[in-house]
């Protein structure tokens, strides 16, 4: 799964030693973002990676189409996923897609376009490098995929108050989910997301991320509740730990 970083937004400078800052972005309104960024007090050329997460970030999966093959075609159709699933609110959004295979369904994030000319806007001002600005999923799940085994899988990132489910086959997502993290049984969403996409009765492996202070989510123990291989991929934090700034005001979370 490759990360998603609008091309107008990079800006690699080749040779350039500058430092490399990491900043979360969950509360996304243009004063708060200027106050984190202020707060930072980043010098001049430092390069800026902002993970996107909450309400800031939406995901689809874009289901394949013999004929939108092309990739303006599945680019077109991506943007129509979301205008179906939100409404006219979708057209002032920018998306990406994961890189197309053919026959493949493809997921999908979308990211209000203010948002990204508010964050090229304040980094252009402080003399800063937007290297890239990424989906909070898309990080998370490049963070530990190499300690994942093949075959299909849950991918579930606890991040703040919103819980992302994401369900891959060896060849494509099937499926993409947000949900409120509060009073979380992974267990109970799992075999309920599980028996609505009528999945056969053997459960896949699920793996975890959770970022920031979140706890381990709860697991059933009654005597009945289905099994699921829950395997907690967390990464340590390094010793010297990107930036990273929590949201200081609650972000909704859409079931």
């Amino acid at each position: 799964m490759s990360r998603w970083s609008p091309d107008r937004l990079r800006a690699l400078w080749p040779g350039r030693r500058a430092p490399a800052v990491e900043l979360r972005l969950t509360d996304t309104q243009p004063a708060a973002i200027e106050q984190q960024l202020d707060a930072l007090a980043l010098p001049p050329d430092t390069r800026l990676t902002c993970i996107v997460a909450g309400e800031g970030v939406r995901y689809r999966i874009v289901p394949w189409r013999d004929e939108l093959s092309r990739p303006a075609q599945r680019q077109l159709l991506a943007e129509q996923c979301f205008s179906e699933a939100y409404g006219e609110v979708a057209r002032g959004w920018t998306v990406r897609q994961h890189a197309t295979r053919y026959g493949a369904a493809t997921l999908a994030c979308a990211i209000d376009t203010a948002l990204l000319d508010q964050l090229t806007a304040q980094t252009l001002a402080r003399r800063v490098t937007l290297e890239s600005v990424q989906p909070a999923l898309m990080h998370a799940y490049n963070l530990v995929r190499h300690g994942m085994a093949p075959g299909l899988h849950w991918f579930v990132l606890l991040d703040g108050g919103s819980t992302t489910l994401l369900l891959l086959s060896p060849t494509e997502p099937l499926w993409v989910k947000r949900i409120a993290s509060s009073a979380l049984d992974l267990s109970d969403v799992l075999d309920r997301e599980w028996f609505a996409l009528g999945m056969e009765p053997t459960h896949c492996a699920v793996y975890l991320v959770r970022r920031g202070a979140v706890p381990a989510p709860a697991v059933s123990r009654h005597a009945n509740a289905s099994s699921w291989a829950i395997v907690d991929l967390t990464p340590p934090e390094p010793a010297s730990a990107p930036i990273r700034l929590a949201s200081t005001t609650p972000t909704a979370v859409n079931a």
